[in-house]
């Protein structure tokens, strides 16, 4: 979805879009899926281009990285970006670039990427490790059973030789 700058009125322009839909990209290298993503935006034009805040609101169908089950994913992220002008506090050779500048769109045709806005902001609120539940058990390193499901038949790790001496105190005890 795009927008116009030059329907936003001076006063600002609050949207509500209920599941658009947006294609993101996992980071598994699966194609894209087409996400439902609910989001809540205030647009507010500045005299060098427009203030975009809100939230982005989906349930993303994400692959556990511990035991390898899909599940849902809720997610909730608020978002404040500047749209300006290009061109606007363009300076020539090396700038430093601070804070506020990580936050900062450029404006294409005069008008606002609505879709792209709502794509970064889901990338940007997935879990680095995405876990199906806090205490997610895991897989078996030996034979694969998903441990969450209940104990697998394998047997305990090898006992440490050091450690003999202790075992065989705490058989006497």
């Amino acid at each position: 979805m795009r927008i116009d700058i030059a329907e936003i009125p001076q006063e600002g322009l609050e949207l509500t879009l209920r599941a658009e839909p947006v294609a993101l990209r996992l980071p598994d290298g699966e194609p894209p899926d087409q996400v439902r993503a609910d989001a809540h935006l205030k647009l507010t034009r500045t005299s060098q281009g427009v203030l975009a805040e809100g939230e982005v609101t989906s349930t993303l169908s994400l692959i556990c990285s511990r035991c390898s089950e899909p599940f849902a994913c809720p997610v909730r992220e608020p978002f404040s970006v500047y749209y300006q002008h290009p061109g606007t506090g363009a300076t020539e050779g090396e700038v430093e670039l601070t804070a506020e500048d990580l936050d900062t769109e450029f404006i294409e045709e005069g008008r606002l990427d609505v879709t792209a806005l709502l794509q970064q902001n889901l990338l940007l609120a997935l879990p680095v490790q995405p876990l199906c539940r806090e205490n997610c058990q895991g897989l078996c390193p030996r034979c694969g059973a998903n441990r969450n499901q209940g104990p697998c038949a394998c047997p305990g790790p090898p006992l440490d030789p050091r450690f003999t001496v202790l075992e065989r105190l705490k058989r006497d005890a």
